[in-house]
């Protein structure tokens, strides 16, 4: 248990710092912006190509827990859907979403470098890698064609494949993947420049995850049952038959397993209220639906990490 609260007590600290600091105007949501940016284009980026390039990924890939981890996504993603429709089409999207996308580049990441080992990363990057290419295309393309019913689907999704392969975490992974099968090593600056970017990463995204739950507030109201039945889809549901399917139908290794089940139980990411921002519906589910969700995940991952502690 000690072990377990020495990982999860800094996360959540860190996280509760950049709330705290962003709600008593001590940092400014323009300062969470660009840290945000920071990390997206350059921390994050850094921490998967030296990931990359570091060999890892050159490891036997079990490429069966994208199929567990995909097939229950879009399962929480549609169910949840489905649930919801009595809200109306868009917002039961939004909260289809909130039901399946996982804060992966920012929590999860954090939490698999501090309490497992390196080659952990392994199976989270694998699954970082094709994240916004499935579970924010496929939302997009159902808000879409509702809208439209002759909307362009092979636009939209052409869009959205082109948005993901431009997307810096991903050019950091194949350029890293890339470099490691040179035989090369890094000149020593660029090594020493990309070491201390990428240990810039856990602490700035997690700062940057607090700053930005500070925008939402949790009121409930007319949002509550899509926001539960999202939550609980996040927090239990995925995580369970993910581990369920790696473990008994996929039969994938320890290691892959337990870190594709900790994937799946993250809490809600940032995405799903940019979708919502950018369709202009269902901000306020998607807004309650990440605050709560990792809220509720000190719980969720306190309780992860005890089932499955560092091998």
């Amino acid at each position: 248990m000690q072990n377990v609260l020495t990982v999860i007590f800094p996360v959540f600290a860190l996280i509760g710092l950049g709330y705290f600091m962003v709600k008593r105007d001590l940092f400014s949501q323009n300062g969470v912006n660009d840290l945000t940016r920071f990390i997206f284009f350059l921390a994050v980026p850094a921490l998967l190509f030296r990931t990359s390039a570091s060999g890892i990924m050159g490891q036997n890939l079990e490429f069966s827990i994208l199929f567990a981890y995909y097939g229950m996504g879009l399962l929480m993603l549609f169910g949840t859907y489905f649930l919801n429709r009595h809200i109306g089409h868009e917002r039961s999207v939004v909260s289809g979403i909130s039901a399946s996308f996982s804060n992966l580049a920012l929590i999860g990441l954090s939490i698999t470098q501090t309490a497992y080992p390196p080659e952990a990363l392994a199976p989270l990057v694998t699954i970082i890698t094709f994240n916004a290419m499935i579970l924010f295309t496929i939302p997009c393309v159902m808000i879409e064609t509702g809208r439209n019913p002759n909307a362009n689907i092979f636009g939209i999704i052409k869009n959205s494949i082109k948005s993901v392969i431009t997307n810096p975490l991903v050019v950091a992974l194949v350029s890293g993947w890339i470099f490691s099968n040179t035989g090369w090593t890094l000149p020593i600056a660029i090594d020493h420049t990309t070491e201390i970017l990428s240990k810039a990463a856990a602490p700035c995204a997690l700062f940057a995850v607090g700053g930005g739950m500070a925008r939402y507030s949790l009121r409930l109201e007319e949002t509550k049952w899509p926001v539960l039945i999202a939550s609980c889809a996040k927090l239990l549901i995925m995580p369970l038959g993910v581990w369920l399917l790696c473990h008994y139908v996929f039969q994938a290794s320890p290691l892959w397993t337990m870190i594709a089940t900790l994937g799946a139980a993250m809490p809600t990411g940032a995405n799903p209220f940019v979708f919502a921002t950018r369709y202009k519906v269902g901000d306020r589910i998607a807004g309650n639906a990440i605050l709560l969700t990792t809220t509720l995940s000190i719980v969720t991952l306190t309780t992860f990490l005890l089932l499955f502690p560092s091998p």
